[in-house]
């Protein structure tokens, strides 16, 4: 990936984040019984997490709630 590639990758997160920001309201405000906690992760997981986020239109709050639960199903099992 180029220089120009990576920063209109920038831009498109950017841009996307008001979008992403307003998904998660609708999230909080519908039926989910949430709760906010602070944890650390890598920069590199955040990167991460935040181009998939980006790639499947998604708020990244969804994605880890869809992660957790997925391992945590596993270790159930």
């Amino acid at each position: 990936m180029g220089i120009r590639d990576k920063e209109k990758s920038r831009q498109d997160i950017k841009s996307n984040v008001g979008a992403i920001v307003g998904k998660e309201k609708e999230d909080i405000t519908g039926t989910l019984d949430l709760t906010q906690k602070a944890y650390y992760i890598t920069k590199s997981q955040y990167r991460k997490l935040r181009m998939l986020s980006v790639n499947r239109d998604v708020d990244m709050s969804h994605l880890i709630r869809e992660m957790l639960d997925k391992y945590l199903s596993e270790q159930e099992s």
